[in-house]
């Protein structure tokens, strides 16, 4: 079964994320996260993904490593 992270964002948009790899970093099992997605989508992130902006792209780039302790505040139940 695919685990799935979810995390909450500042604009109350919560996104989740599947497991797509495991790293090993100092010893500490890292997952690495893909294809990010809204769980719930907040007022304003629908207005500007109705214009056809990816609001979750930088988060793909950048928000996509956590490990069994919720690291960087990714969460594996809401």
């Amino acid at each position: 079964m695919t685990l799935r992270f979810f995390k909450k964002k500042e604009c109350n948009c919560i996104v989740y994320a599947i497991v797509c790899g495991i790293r090993y970093i100092q010893n500490t099992k890292m997952y690495e996260l893909g294809g990010h997605n809204h769980y719930t989508l907040c007022d304003k992130c629908k207005k500007i993904e109705e214009n056809d902006v990816d609001t979750l792209y930088d988060m793909w780039c950048n928000d996509n490593i956590t490990d069994d302790f919720e690291y960087a505040g990714w969460k594996l139940s809401l």
